[in-house]
C-alpha cells in the first residue's frame, strides 16, 4: 500500500511540476503580451505643435499643446492686442499641407486664450508629422 501511495504521489508532483511550468510560461507570455501592449500605447506619435511666423511677430507665444485624434488644443498668451483669423495646418513628412483648419482669434493686450481645433475626419492624422498654428495671411 505504501509503494502505491509513493508511486502516486510521485506521479502528482510530476503533474504539479509540469502545471506549474506550464502556468509559468503562460504568465511569461501574459506579461510580455502586455508589454508589447503597453509600448505600443506609449510609442504613439507625439505630434509636434509650432507657431508660425507671423503670431511670433505679434509677440503671441504658445505655452502649451495637445494633439488628439482629430483635436489639437493650444493656449496662447500675447503681450498686445491682436485679432486674425487662425490657421492650424496639418504637415506630412514632405512638409506638404494635408489638412488645416481655422478659429477666430481675438486677443487683448496681455491676454490669452485656449483655441481647439477640429480637423475634418477626412484628414489622415497618422500621416501628419506637425501641425503649424498661424494667421492667415490677408
Amino acid at each position: 500500500m505504501l509503494e502505491i501511495s509513493a508511486i502516486l504521489f510521485n506521479h502528482l508532483l510530476e503533474i504539479f511540476i509540469q502545471t506549474t511550468l506550464q502556468m509559468v510560461k503562460m504568465n511569461k507570455a501574459f506579461v510580455l503580451f502586455s508589454l508589447f501592449i503597453l509600448l505600443g500605447a506609449c510609442m504613439e506619435d507625439e505630434k509636434p505643435v509650432t507657431l508660425g511666423i507671423s503670431l511670433i511677430d505679434k509677440k503671441i507665444t504658445m505655452t502649451s499643446s495637445s494633439v488628439n485624434e482629430l483635436i489639437v488644443e493650444v493656449y496662447l498668451t500675447s503681450e498686445d492686442a491682436a485679432e486674425g483669423q487662425l490657421l492650424a495646418k496639418a504637415m506630412n513628412l514632405k512638409g506638404q499641407e494635408i489638412g488645416r483648419s481655422s478659429q477666430n482669434l481675438s486677443l487683448g493686450k496681455d491676454d490669452a486664450k485656449l483655441v481647439a481645433f477640429t480637423f475634418d475626419a477626412s484628414v489622415e492624422m497618422d500621416s501628419v508629422a506637425n501641425i503649424v498654428i498661424d494667421l492667415r495671411k490677408e
